[in-house]
């Protein structure tokens, strides 16, 4: 190549050319590139720490499957179990299933009274005394209808009168209905 002759005012051009293109980079590197990398190296960091997050989510979820049918099964047994142990006396449910109980085993109650409770860890007895009149039989089969009630409901201190003709009896016994503390 041919040697080319500058003049100084083209030299001059040249530099501020190449002074004003050095400080445009160094401006647009401090101003706008080195701002943005930092955004995009936090963000970055971000998105990892997110994906961390639903990969351990991923993970409990497969951990417990069937949580919410399981939520639905506990309900379930503790509605059956509040049927069995209630956490109030509920005493017109208890009359209504002695009613109930007596009419379908022809025995006749002559009373129900209160005799008091007692509380315990977990649950308070509530008792009553039950007076009855009926056939041996029936009242027999009115003792175990009870014992077999959903609510739990004992028998105690039973006893028998004679009377008088085929298998009549007059019983009395103590009903002791449980009730749920908690």
């Amino acid at each position: 190549m041919a040697n080319i002759q500058l003049t100084k005012e083209q030299m001059g051009q040249i530099g501020g050319g190449i002074l004003f293109g050095g400080l445009f980079i160094g401006l647009y590197v401090f101003y706008f590139w080195i701002p943005y990398a930092k955004m995009i190296e936090e963000n970055t960091a971000k998105v990892e720490v997110m994906n961390r997050d639903i990969e351990n989510a991923k993970r409990q979820k497969a951990k417990y499957k069937d949580l919410e049918g399981k939520l639905v099964s506990l309900k379930l047994e503790k509605e059956a179990a509040v049927k069995k142990l209630p956490s109030e006396k509920k005493i017109p449910d208890l009359i209504r299933t002695v009613t109930r109980l007596s009419k379908k085993y022809r025995v006749n109650v002559t009373a129900i009274n209160p005799t008091g409770q007692s509380k315990v860890e977990y649950f308070t007895k509530v008792n009553y005394l039950i007076t009855v009149r009926g056939n041996y039989h029936d009242l027999g089969r009115f003792l175990t209808a009870l014992g077999l009630e959903e609510r739990i409901l004992t028998s105690e201190n039973l006893v028998l009168n004679a009377g008088g003709g085929d298998s009549s009896v007059s019983a009395s016994f103590i009903l002791a209905a449980y009730q749920y503390n908690g």
